[in-house]
């Protein structure tokens, strides 16, 4: 049955999520004749939507673990606004919204709305085991069983929701990462540039799991060998995340100059020789290793989910055992010695974003499954 054109509502951690890589898709439902309200915070980001038509509902969400007082906060926020805006279809993205928006979404409307999840990766929760991903694990389960939809953004990660029995196969659907614009991101020639000052980058939120301590380790012992070597970081602070560094930490990695958290990562990509992202937080497919090729710079990683998704080793990039600090100092240098190989290996890249990471690609799919649920959109 063909669906009202009505309201929909987005709910993601922040409004960078939403403008990133979903900007498209809700102009879409906006020049369809759609009410769009998204339910994130109030920030800038979430500001240049509401610029475009969207209505903003600040929802505040806490990212990094158990917070009982601001997760309680979040779920009654997200039942309020479900049960003023009465929307035909919800689509929540992240660990929170996920499992507290589709028990909120179920309490106000029940099932006169269709649910839609994306699983952006399991994240800092999950992967710390102890109480927190216990907790993680019953509240995935809740929100796989009762939305309509649920969507991976990697192979690992849908795997692990069906063998543990938290989800149905016929309710799971895999889209492979958020996309990428890669006409913005275009590919950059990196032919004729000084061998002797190559420049290593890493882009990541400032916490250890995202690899920024296995960034700066790859930094200290290659220095002495590559003293003309540049090794830049790129990331924003999160210091209410349990897995934070501090400032001073990041002040005393000699080796490393950081860059701050930069509004556009055009400029950092196009100067990079290499992107090197040892992380082994628990992402859907990382956002700067998919922008990375795009620009045709190859990628050194650790072999964990998601990044696999980005990185075909050997093609275009490597990856190495998770935190094996010997095989990814020693491929790291192969690349920063080969420099043909790392030029190849970049334009494979971007080849593969081409083919696999087109923003144009996602959101073809997300409409195709919308129309699936008998929503009607252009």
């Amino acid at each position: 049955m063909t669906m009202r054109r009505d309201c929909i509502v987005f709910s993601a951690n922040r409004g960078y999520a939403l403008t990133s890589s979903r900007r498209s898709l809700l102009a879409t439902f906006m020049s369809s004749g759609w009410r769009v309200v998204i339910a994130t915070a109030d920030d800038t980001e979430s500001q240049e939507l509401a610029d475009l038509g969207a209505h903003v509902e600040q929802v505040v969400i806490h990212r990094g673990g158990l917070k009982l007082a601001g997760d309680v906060e979040a779920y009654r926020r997200l039942t309020q606004v479900y049960r003023k805006w009465q929307p035909s279809v919800v689509h929540h993205f992240h660990a929170k919204p996920v499992i507290f928006g589709t028990l909120a979404a179920r309490r106000a409307m029940s099932r006169a709305v269709r649910v839609v999840n994306t699983i952006t990766g399991l994240g800092h929760a999950f992967t710390t085991g102890g109480l927190s991903a216990r907790l993680s694990a019953v509240g995935y389960r809740l929100a796989s069983t009762q939305a309509d939809v649920t969507v991976f953004q990697n192979r690992d990660d849908r795997a692990l929701f069906l063998k543990r029995g938290w989800i149905e196969k016929e309710r799971a659907r895999l889209v492979t990462g958020s996309g990428v614009d890669i006409d913005h991101f275009s590919l950059i020639d990196r032919t004729g540039r000084d061998t002797k000052t190559p420049t290593v980058v890493m882009l990541g939120r400032l916490l250890a799991q995202k690899g920024i301590p296995e960034f700066a380790e790859t930094a200290r012992r290659l220095r002495s060998r590559w003293p003309g070597a540049n090794f830049l970081l790129a990331g924003e602070e999160d210091s209410g995340h349990p897995d934070a560094l501090s400032r001073d930490w990041i002040a005393s990695q000699k080796a490393v100059e950081y860059v701050g958290r930069l509004s556009d990562v055009k400029p950092l990509l196009a100067r990079a020789d290499m992107l090197l992202f040892p992380s082994t937080y628990r992402e859907g497919v990382p956002r700067v290793v998919m922008e990375a090729a795009a620009t045709g710079l190859p990628t050194v990683a650790f072999d964990v989910p998601g990044v696999v998704e980005a990185v075909n080793d050997g093609e275009t990039g490597y990856l190495v055992p998770a935190r094996d600090m010997d095989a990814l100092t020693a491929r790291v240098e192969e690349l920063l010695v080969d420099v043909d190989r790392r030029i190849r290996m970049g334009q494979a890249a971007r080849a593969l974003a081409e083919q696999a990471f087109d923003i144009r690609t996602i959101e073809a799919q997300y409409l195709s499954l919308y129309r699936q649920l008998g929503v009607e959109v252009a």
